[in-house]
């Protein structure tokens, strides 16, 4: 159970930087030019627009991509003994 709370957690790591690159990308985030308020512009525009919009496909991603990780290292684990 520990080992899929891990790749669960990986899963969710990988999946918040993916919608975060795909948010710094969208028509709707402006930047200002000035590098640490383009930091700080972006991480509020992930937490009030992007998060709100994308929690359910964020989770059911992590989940997928925990679960086919788990699945892949249990099968080499079998194949190798």
């Amino acid at each position: 159970m520990k080992e899929m709370i891990k790749y669960f957690l990986i899963g969710l790591a990988i999946m918040i930087a993916f919608t975060y690159l795909i948010g710094l990308f969208d028509d709707a985030f402006n930047k200002t030019g000035v590098w640490y308020k383009d930091i700080i512009g972006s991480v509020k525009y992930y937490v009030l627009w992007v998060l709100p919009y994308w929690w359910l496909i964020i989770l059911a991603g992590a989940i997928v991509i925990g679960l086919l990780s788990y699945g892949i290292k249990i099968g080499i684990t079998k194949l190798k003994s």
